[in-house]
């Protein structure tokens, strides 16, 4: 069994060591729950990993942002520009 020794700071925290991170594959803003258990002992249980949004997810996230309009339609708008008057 390994173990560490950590030192909280002021502010109440601690810092995972590297080698744990990686060994329970650890990224930032996933969850951990602490418990207490007998006899001045805490047991750190990790959560299950936050899911990684695939690609064609954020597309429909990025929808959100802009109207909608179909590819010609747009491809329409961007050549207007390449338009240009001879003398």
């Amino acid at each position: 069994m390994k173990t560490h020794v950590t030192t909280i700071t002021e502010r109440g925290q601690i810092s995972i060591p590297a080698d744990f991170r990686a060994e329970l594959d650890l990224r930032p803003g996933q969850k951990l729950l602490w418990s207490t258990t007998e006899d001045r002992a805490l047991r750190l249980t990790v959560c299950e990993p936050p899911k990684r949004k695939r690609f064609i997810e954020a597309l429909g996230y990025a929808r959100t942002f802009r109207e909608t309009m179909p590819t010609a339609e747009w491809m329409k708008l961007l050549r207007e520009g390449e338009e240009v008057e001879e003398p």
